[in-house]
């Protein structure tokens, strides 16, 4: 699974995260940096201190693959002889 942490600046001068999860496609910081920016220009989140997202500061993708060792949920059905 793969998911998109952003981080902006908060009007207050804090680091705010905005997560997104099963990303898809070819993301670029061509293509994330205008849709951040744009997204801080909005100025809808915001709390008693200001705009949450007032400046971009950072995207990353986290590529996550879960490799199952062993699951105990699954019962298997023993055939009666």
């Amino acid at each position: 699974m793969k998911k998109l942490e952003l981080t902006f600046k908060s009007e207050n001068g804090k680091n705010k995260n905005l997560g997104f999860n099963y990303v898809e496609g070819d993301l670029t910081a061509d293509k994330v940096m205008p849709a951040m920016q744009r997204l801080s220009e909005l100025n809808i989140f915001r709390d008693e201190y200001g705009n949450l997202y007032k400046e971009p500061v950072a995207a990353k993708i986290i590529d996550t693959n879960d490799q199952v060792l062993f699951d105990n949920r699954i019962k298997t059905v023993k055939s009666a002889k």
